[in-house]
C-alpha cells in the first residue's frame, strides 16, 4: 500500500510530536543521570587530589625532618671543630684548663690553711718574747729606711724610673 504524500506528512508530524514529548523527558533523564554521573567523578577526583595532597604533604614533612636533623647533626660537628679549635690554640698560649684551675685552686686553699696554722703557731711563741723588742725592731727598721733613701734619694727606697 502506497502512502501519500500528505500521509507521509502528516506522520512525520506525528512522529515529530511524539519525539518533542520523549525528547524532553529524555533530556530530563539525560540531565539527571549526567548529573549523577557529574558528582560521582567529582567526588572521586576530589578524594584523588586530597590523597596526592595528602601524600605530598607526608614526603615534605619527611624531608623537612631529614634536611633539620642534618643541619643539626652538621652544626654539632662544627661546634665540636670549634671547641677543639679553641682549646687547641688556649693550649698552646699556655692557658691552663678548666681543671687545671679547680686543682690548683685546692692547693692555694690547702697552703693558706697551712700557712695560717703556721703563723697563728709562730704567733703564739713569739708573743711573750716580743714585747720588749717591739721597739728596738721598729727603731731598726727607720734606720734601715733612712740609709735607703739617702742612697737611692727617696723615702720609699724605690728604684726611680730610668733606673737611676
Amino acid at each position: 500500500m502506497p502512502y501519500t504524500p500528505s500521509q507521509i506528512w502528516t506522520a512525520g508530524v506525528g512522529a515529530l510530536s511524539r519525539a518533542q514529548e520523549g525528547g524532553t523527558k529524555l533530556f530530563e533523564d539525560l540531565v539527571r543521570e549526567g548529573s549523577r554521573l557529574h558528582g560521582g567523578a567529582l567526588d572521586a577526583a576530589q578524594k584523588a587530589v586530597m590523597q596526592a595532597f595528602q601524600g605530598a604533604q607526608k614526603s615534605v614533612n619527611r624531608r623537612v625532618d631529614d634536611v633539620r636533623d642534618q643541619a643539626t647533626e652538621t652544626w654539632d660537628n662544627l661546634e665540636k671543630i670549634f671547641q677543639t679549635r679553641v682549646q687547641r690554640a688556649l693550649h698552646q698560649l699556655g692557658m691552663p684548663t678548666v681543671e687545671e684551675i679547680n686543682a690548683l685552686t685546692g692547693k692555694v686553699d690547702q697552703l693558706t690553711r697551712a700557712v695560717d696554722k703556721l703563723a697563728e703557731a709562730d704567733g703564739k711563741a713569739r708573743k711573750p718574747a716580743a714585747r720588749g723588742g717591739k721597739k728596738k725592731k721598729t727603731a731598726a727598721r727607720k734606720k734601715a729606711r733612712s740609709k735607703a733613701s739617702r742612697s737611692t734619694g727617696s723615702r720609699s727606697g724605690a728604684v726611680p724610673p730610668g733606673g737611676g
